[in-house]
């Protein structure tokens, strides 16, 4: 009999058995938190990485972006924006949209991107907002990095996320995986994990890409 192929889940640590029926590349898929993950040895380069990141259509000029990113707000961050003063656009790319948008709502922001806004004096400041749309996916370790949002949130401040969630969709003929830098997938599931985990209750979930976690004590 054959051994049964297994990794640990970079987010819960569990034992992750390999994903049937997708013979290259390698996913697995945790039992624990319900994360499906790429195996190392297909994990494009850094350089690779920022490469693809260039090619995508970003910036202002861009309706269609500009429209999901003002869907974002309206949906996920003003029904929850009472005493949010500052804000952190975490991955937002070499065009911050984002930080912008919520700029004009009066939102001190600041933005961060390892390849194109490498701000790195962010570790030492406090966010009442961090957001991070279609960034999770592309998480090498997000165990660590969610730890490390959770630590640059001030008490009540809120993480808000998208990423399409994978229960809704044929893994295996999903669009979303033939990117080669998309190399984790959550789901619902997935998202209470987090919030049990990291002390983030939910404040907003929907069935497709967004999740809206709370640091547990209030704002002021």
């Amino acid at each position: 009999m054959a051994c049964t192929i297994v990794k640990q889940c970079p987010l819960c640590g569990g034992i992750a058995p390999r994903l049937a029926g997708i013979d290259k590349p390698i996913y697995y898929h945790c039992p624990h938190c319900d994360l499906i993950f790429l195996d190392d040895s297909f994990i494009i380069t850094e350089e690779d990485e920022r490469r693809r990141y260039l090619l995508h259509v970003n910036d202002r000029s861009s309706a269609g972006y500009v429209k999901m990113l003002q869907q974002f707000v309206d949906t996920a961050i003003k029904p929850f924006a009472a005493g949010i003063k500052t804000g952190l656009d975490f991955g937002c790319g070499p065009g911050p949209v984002l930080s912008e948008l919520l700029a004009e709502t009066g939102v001190a922001m600041d933005i961060y991107d390892p390849y194109f806004y490498n701000h790195r004096e962010i570790k030492h400041k406090k966010y009442d907002l961090i957001t991070a749309t279609e960034v999770f996916e592309h998480l090498k370790n997000p165990r660590r990095e969610i730890d490390f949002l959770t630590g640059l949130l001030n008490p009540g401040g809120l993480l808000a996320v998208t990423t399409l969630l994978h229960e809704q969709y044929d893994f295996k003929n999903w669009w979303y995986r033939s990117d080669s830098t998309h190399i984790c997938f959550y789901s619902s599931r997935t998202c209470r994990w987090i919030a049990a985990r990291f002390t983030l209750p939910i404040k907003y979930l929907d069935s497709q890409n967004t999740c809206v976690w709370q640091k547990l004590t209030p704002l002021p």
